[in-house]
């Protein structure tokens, strides 16, 4: 029984279903915060679009394996690469059905993220391998699908205030998240030779780092409070989330298992999302 609960949660980890359904949270995040409205098909979109990008890479990984440090995360990559093809298919026919039901400005507002996306993973472009750029590229499409696309597809201006400043919110975020995944795959990246910024600078000081970016989500969240953005109950569950993220932040090392990474950082932002459903129910 325990080997069979395990092989589906490493399915849903490693196969990339959970990460789709955090951008999914992450969207109902947005939605809660600037009383959005019907961004359901959005939302499934942006699962399926998730879930095809994330196992499309996921199958660029299985030649360079063998000579990389292993993984848990990787060595179930190598074993399941039929899995991982059939959920990347899976992901490509949902987004096109979805597309359908989705308003046709989506083409102008995601074609460029899927062709940066693949020009990310692509071993010929190598978008990837320097510091600075592969973390400013994943924190912005991150918060470009998950807050701005919903903010222009409300119709609401990205200058607005409650908006400049929501998508201010998410960006910090985003980068305080991504930065922790860089000191996970340290050992992995340094014998592919990729430039990251735990690589450049240490474990350390690419920790405080990401902490220095929760503390500015933290005060930016206190400021959309201040500013009447959202309310007292949506704060404190914001704030609860934030200081969740800010311990496992600082708990973070390279030493950490993968499950750490994948379901308990990255499930930090379904808790997000749950909280502000509570708060938005209160």
């Amino acid at each position: 029984m325990q080997i069979i609960f395990k092989k589906i949660i490493d399915f849903i980890l490693f196969g990339n279903v959970f990460v789709a359904i955090c951008a999914f949270s992450l969207i109902y995040s947005t939605s809660i915060q600037l009383q959005l409205r019907d961004t359901i098909h959005y939302s499934t979109l942006v699962f399926f679009a998730t879930l095809f990008i994330y196992n499309l890479q996921r199958v660029f990984y299985k030649k360079q394996i063998a000579t990389n440090f292993q993984s848990v995360r990787r060595s179930w990559i190598a074993e399941n690469q039929k899995p991982i093809k059939l959920l990347a298919l899976t992901g490509f026919v949902g987004v096109c059905i979805l597309f359908f039901f989705n308003d046709t400005r989506i083409i102008f507002y995601l074609s460029h993220l899927l062709l940066l996306s693949l020009f990310y993973f692509l071993p010929f472009i190598k978008l990837r391998k320097r510091a600075w750029l592969k973390l400013i590229i994943l924190s912005s499409v991150w918060t470009i699908v998950t807050a701005v696309v919903p903010t222009l597809l409300a119709g609401l201006g990205l200058f607005e205030k409650k908006s400049f400043l929501h998508i201010l919110t998410r960006f910090c975020f985003m980068i305080a998240i991504c930065i922790p995944f860089d000191i996970r795959d340290l050992h992995v990246d340094k014998s592919e030779e990729i430039s990251t910024l735990p690589i450049l600078y240490g474990e350390n000081k690419s920790r405080w780092l990401a902490l220095v970016f929760m503390f500015i989500y933290i005060f930016l969240i206190i400021l959309e409070l201040y500013f009447e953005i959202v309310d007292e109950k949506i704060f404190i569950a914001l704030l609860i989330s934030a200081l969740t993220n800010t311990v496992l932040v600082f708990m973070t090392n390279s030493k950490r298992s993968e499950y750490f990474y994948t379901a308990v950082l990255d499930g930090t932002m379904i808790v997000q999302g749950g909280l502000l459903m509570i708060a938005q129910m209160l």
